[in-house]
């Protein structure tokens, strides 16, 4: 049996993350890109204006959370899940001269599985992604989270104590 020098050994590992870098950055280049039309597009925003609407604070659309979603789906997941999600959003019924308690009332619905269960996972799934893209704006940062990106000051003027 031949042994090993650590040289060897650190040198081989570092390739060998390296290449798992480059292979998993070619495969996600080879992943296909979701073509969304303006129907699918604005039914995505209906939806999450369900789940998180306008009020005396901005809604979900309001703040941009409908193109951290598509880039998630995208890049995150499988491009069945996606297909999936754009399929379920067009069987399911038109939302746009509903009230609001009855939009609500239908998600309760489809969440329950009353539509199909492939309407529950999309519903699932697109409730999630809105909740994490909503919770990480800048906007709900800073202004309810109390984020600072850099907390504890410098002050050079500050006198030393001897």
């Amino acid at each position: 049996m031949k042994t090993i020098s650590r040289r060897n050994w650190v040198k081989g590992m570092a390739l060998a993350t390296l290449g798992s870098v480059v292979f998993t950055d070619l495969k996600a280049a080879d992943a296909p890109a979701i073509k969304w039309s303006a129907d699918q597009d604005a039914l995505l925003n209906q939806w999450m204006g369900v789940i998180i609407p306008e009020s005396s604070i901005p809604g979900a659309v309001s703040l941009g959370v409908p193109a951290f979603v598509k880039t998630m789906l995208r890049d995150c997941y499988e491009p069945s899940t996606s297909a999936t999600l754009t399929k379920a959003l067009a069987a399911l019924p038109a939302i746009e001269k509903v009230s609001e308690s009855e939009k609500e009332q239908l998600f309760f619905q489809i969440e329950k599985g009353k539509m199909g269960s492939d309407a529950q996972k999309a519903m699932a799934t697109l409730k999630g992604l809105t909740i994490r893209g909503y919770m990480t704006t800048e906007y709900v940062m800073v202004n309810h989270l109390n984020y600072v990106m850099a907390p504890g000051f410098f002050n050079g003027c500050e006198p030393i104590k001897k």
